[in-house]
């Protein structure tokens, strides 16, 4: 049987152009390219130094050695991370050049700090070629980080910027095809302030600075997107000192320079952009539009257990905002219900939680406290949320790995010009998809 069994697996490596080889040959680990070599040649006489190799710690660049093609020749520079064996708070960041099949270090960074948190590579100038954006986490205060900005080009590696910040990020607001970044920071004053900066001749160039919400602690979301007339800009989220509730700048560059709008006009004040629920601005209603959400109490509902819809506002720098639609967002169930637009102000709700069901009730409310129900909106978990989502007279909405969503209408909904059909509700009901950075 032995034999047999030798016999057959003879026969798979004959034909799989496989040979059989003997002693230490069979031990050999794959050989790296002549290429990738050189490269661990460079990476190992640091390590002889006194070096170690560590990574950045957050972001979406986190190995110890990256390669990017940061000055756009169609070879990739290689970027590697180490910080110092006997002094571990200094940072050492190298970029190494390929040359054929060779590797050769062109350039450096140091940087002092707790960590490495964060590397990325933005498109820095006019011309295509890629920067390098790394955030040092620095000791003592950790609401405060360190910025360094490098740029790669004519076979060297130039520093153009170093400062502090508290949040920032990379994004092209001028529409000129490169990106700018944005920091935000506090100024002589101890004011919170967003900086503009900008790629302008050989050098990062200081192109603006605007006021932050001065009740907003430091930003918990930064991110882009678009105005009205599609015009870029930065939404930045900050939560209150003393409120779960989010605060809502909006950043723009144009021909009045670098501006917060949303602390202009005279809606600024009326309108405001804090709301006491933590829901981030989004494109609620996929227009590619982002809107920013402002809370309205339902009717039925007091301060001290209020249920709130959401009106969504879209901006511009050119008017008003507009009001574009109306939602119930449950931010715990991790859903959102689109109003008709003839719920607004005449539909209240209620919620009730149970094991492994948790229930939204939509009413008409009427000030005689005889509300008439219109709908419920069920959560479902547990081993026997699909018998009950199975049930009669349940509308299946979505459904996850862990739980089901169903919606049923009211027997009494027959009586109310708001009533909706099982259509409708479907069409209205998703699963919220928020995407912070």
């Amino acid at each position: 049987m032995k034999r047999i069994l030798f016999l057959a697996v003879l026969c798979v490596l004959t034909l799989s152009g496989c040979e059989f080889q003997s002693g230490d040959g069979l031990l050999k680990a794959p050989q790296p390219s002549t290429t990738y070599e050189s490269l661990q040649n460079e990476l190992s006489a640091i390590m002889e130094e006194g070096a170690v190799q560590v990574a950045p710690q957050s972001g979406e660049n986190r190995t110890s050695v990256q390669l990017r093609d940061l000055d756009l020749d169609g070879s990739d520079e290689a970027i590697a991370f180490f910080c110092e064996a006997r002094n571990p708070d200094q940072f050492h960041v190298y970029v190494f050049k390929k040359d054929g099949s060779e590797y050769s270090m062109v350039g450096t960074v140091a940087g002092a700090g707790v960590q490495i948190a964060s590397v990325s590579y933005p498109t820095l100038l006019p011309s295509g070629e890629k920067g390098i954006v790394l955030s040092w986490r620095l000791s003592g205060d950790s609401a405060v980080s360190g910025v360094t900005v490098c740029c790669f080009q004519n076979g060297t590696l130039e520093t153009l910027l170093e400062t502090t910040y508290t949040s920032l990020t990379t994004t092209d607001l001028d529409g000129n095809g490169t990106d700018d970044l944005i920091l935000f920071t506090t100024d002589a004053n101890d004011r919170r302030v967003a900086q503009l900066y900008s790629y302008v001749g050989s050098g990062l160039e200081l192109r603006g600075e605007t006021s932050l919400a001065p009740e907003g602690q430091s930003a918990v979301s930064i991110k882009s997107g678009w105005l009205r007339g599609y015009q870029p800009a930065v939404f930045a989220e900050s939560k209150l000192e003393l409120s779960a509730g989010l605060m809502t700048d909006i950043l723009v560059y144009d021909d009045e320079g670098f501006r917060n709008i949303a602390l202009e006009g005279e809606d600024a004040s009326e309108l405001g952009t804090y709301r006491p629920v933590s829901v981030p601005s989004t494109d609620v209603n996929n227009d590619q539009v982002t809107e920013v959400p402002s809370a309205v109490i339902m009717p039925g509902t007091s301060a001290s257990d209020a249920l709130y819809m959401l009106d969504w506002y879209a901006y511009s720098t050119g008017d008003s905002p507009v009001r574009v639609c109306t939602t119930y967002q449950n931010v715990s169930e991790n859903w959102q219900f689109l109003f008709p637009e003839s719920w607004r102000d005449h539909v209240t709700a209620s919620k009730n939680t149970s094991d492994n069901m948790t229930t939204t009730t939509f009413s008409e409310y009427r000030t005689n406290g005889e509300n008439i129900p219109l709908l419920t909106i069920y959560r479902l978990t547990g081993d026997m949320r699909s018998y009950y989502a199975s049930r009669e007279n349940m509308i299946v909405l979505t459904q996850t790995k862990s739980e089901i969503y169903t919606a049923s209408i009211a027997e009494s909904a027959v009586d109310s010009e708001l009533s909706l059909n099982a259509e409708a509700i479907q069409d209205r009901f998703s699963i919220i998809t928020q995407a912070w950075s």
